[in-house]
C-alpha cells in the first residue's frame, strides 16, 4: 500500500465522486431502503497508512456484525481514503442509531464517519454532537474557531491510531496463547483434558499469566512502530516476566512466549508503520543479540534452555527466531491445512513435534526422550485422519508416565495462530488503489 500526500482539488474530486456513486445507488430505489458510507476522519494531507486501512477493516466487520440485509455493496481504496457504500433494506434512523454506537464503542472509533442516507438520499444526523478530539468539547465549535491547530488534531488522530493497533495485535496475541492452551489433546502438556506432566501448573494459572502479559504485548508493538531495537524490547520483556512471576506465583507459564511473541509484535509494529516484513523484522532484531544470548546461555546455565544448550547446543527460541521462525510459520500453514477439522490445533502440534529438536523435551528425558516423542509423533501423522486424535489421546497419557513435556511445541503452536491472525490483519494492507 502507498501513502501519499492528497491535495485540496484530490479531496474534492473524491467528494464529487461519492456523491455520483451514492446517487447511482440509490437510483430507483423504493423507501424501504438506506445507504450506509464508511470513511474515516483523519486529520493532514495523508488520508490512507496501514493504520488506517487496518482500523477501517475494523469499522465494516462491526458493521457486519449488525446483520443488516445488504443489497450491495462498494469499496474503494484511494490515496484520498478508503470508503465503503453499502445499501440496505432497513430504516435509516434505526440504521443510524446502530452506527452511532459503533462510532463511540472504542477510543479510535472516534475516527469513523458512518453517513445514512436515507431513499431521498437525505443524510441524517447524529443524535447528539460529536466531541473534539482533543479537548472532548463540542466539535463543531473547534473546528469553526481553529482551537487546536492541525498539528495538535494530527498528534490526537495518530495517538488513537498507534493505540488501536497495538490493542488488536495485543488481543491477537492473548487469543493465540489462550488458543494454544485449550487445544486438546496436547500429549504432556496442560490443557482442558489434565494439566499433562506438570504438577505445578494448570488452565487457571496459564489464564491469568496471558492476561498479565497483555500491557507488553501493546509496548512491543508501540517499540516496533518506533523503530526502537532491542534493549528498549528486552527491558520490556524482563518487565513482562515479573509481571508473569508475580501473577502465577514464581511459575515459568510463558518465559518462552514473552521473548518470541515480543519479537513478532516488534515486527507487526514496524509492518504497520514502514510496510517492512513482519517475520524478517523480528528475525532481524533476533539476530542483533543471539549471539550474545547464546553466549551467555553456555556460560551461565541458570536456565534449563541454558544446560540444554550447553549440553546438546539446541539453540532453542533464539535459534528459531534468528532462523525467521521456521517451526512457528510451519505450524501456521498446518492450521491453515487443517481448517475447521476436529482438532485442528492438536493434529498441527503433532505436526510439529514430528520434527521439532525441542529443548523442554531434552532437558526432561534427554535424547531418548526427544527421539520418542518424535517418534511417536511421525507415526501418528502417518495415520488417517479419524485416527489421529485417539493416538494423541494415548500419547499424552504415555508422555505423562515419562515425565515428558513439549513445551517448545506448544510455543510454536501459539506463535502459528499469532502468525495466522496477522495474515488475516494484514491481508489488505498491500492494496494499493482504486475500487475492490
Amino acid at each position: 500500500m502507498t501513502s501519499s500526500a492528497v491535495t485540496l482539488s484530490d479531496m474534492l474530486d473524491a467528494r464529487e465522486r461519492r456523491a455520483r456513486m451514492q446517487t447511482d445507488l440509490l437510483n430507483g430505489t423504493d423507501g424501504s431502503c438506506c445507504l450506509v458510507s464508511l470513511s474515516l476522519n483523519i486529520a493532514g494531507d495523508v488520508k490512507r497508512t496501514r493504520k488506517t486501512r487496518l482500523l477501517f477493516d475494523r469499522g465494516l466487520k462491526l458493521f457486519d456484525m449488525l446483520g443488516f440485509s445488504e443489497r450491495r455493496r462498494v469499496v474503494t481504496d484511494a490515496k484520498t481514503g478508503t470508503e465503503a457504500l453499502i445499501l440496505l433494506n432497513g430504516d435509516a434512523a434505526a440504521v443510524k442509531a446502530a452506527l452511532e454506537r459503533v462510532e463511540d464503542a472504542f477510543p479510535a472509533a472516534r475516527l469513523y464517519d458512518f453517513d445514512v442516507l436515507n431513499a431521498q438520499g437525505d443524510k441524517l444526523s447524529r443524535s447528539e454532537p460529536r466531541t473534539c478530539l482533543v479537548c472532548g468539547g463540542p466539535a463543531a465549535v473547534c473546528a469553526r474557531s481553529r482551537a487546536h491547530g492541525l498539528d495538535a488534531v494530527k498528534a490526537k488522530t495518530d495517538a488513537l491510531l498507534n493505540e488501536f493497533c497495538a490493542d488488536t495485535l495485543a488481543f491477537a496475541a492473548h487469543f493465540a496463547l489462550e488458543r494454544e492452551l485449550r487445544t486438546t489433546p496436547k500429549p504432556g502438556l496442560v490443557d482442558e483434558r489434565n494439566t499433562g506432566a506438570h504438577t505445578d501448573m494448570d488452565v487457571p494459572l496459564f489464564l491469568k499469566s496471558a492476561a498479565a502479559l497483555v500491557p507488553y504485548f501493546q509496548e512491543a508493538v508501540l517499540l516496533g512502530m518506533q523503530n526502537a531495537g532491542m534493549p528498549p524490547l528486552k527491558a520490556a520483556g524482563l518487565e513482562a516476566e515479573r509481571a508473569m512471576f508475580s501473577a502465577t506465583g514464581g511459575v515459568n507459564t510463558h518465559k518462552g512466549a514473552i521473548y518470541s511473541m515480543g519479537l513478532l509484535l516488534y515486527g507487526m509494529g514496524a509492518a504497520l508503520e514502514t510496510g517492512a516484513d513482519a517475520i524478517e523484522t523480528a528475525a532481524a532484531l533476533a539476530q542483533t543479540d543471539a549471539d550474545e544470548r547464546l553466549r551467555h546461555a553456555k556460560g551461565a546455565r541458570d536456565t534449563n534452555g541454558a544446560k540444554v544448550f550447553a549440553a546438546f547446543g539446541a539453540k532453542g527460541a533464539v535459534g528459531e527466531a534468528a532462523n525467521g521462525f521456521p517451526a512457528a510459520r510451519f505450524c501456521a500453514d498446518r492450521l491453515l491445512l487443517y481448517g475447521e477439522t476436529e482438532h485442528a490445533g492438536a493434529l498441527a502440534l503433532c505436526d510439529v513435534m514430528a520434527t521439532l529438536f525441542d529443548t523442554n523435551l531434552l532437558h526432561r528425558g534427554g535424547e531418548e526422550g526427544l527421539r520418542f516423542v518424535q517418534d511417536e509423533s511421525r507415526r501418528i501423522a502417518a495415520l488417517p485422519l479419524s485416527e489421529r486424535a485417539a493416538a494423541l489421546f494415548a500419547l499424552d497419557d504415555a508422555l505423562i508416565k515419562r515425565n515428558l513435556s513439549p513445551g517448545g511445541a506448544a510455543d510454536m503452536l501459539a506463535l502459528g495462530y499469532l502468525i495466522l491472525a496477522w495474515r488475516e490483519l494484514s491481508a489488505t494492507l498491500t492494496l494499493s488503489e482504486e475500487r475492490l
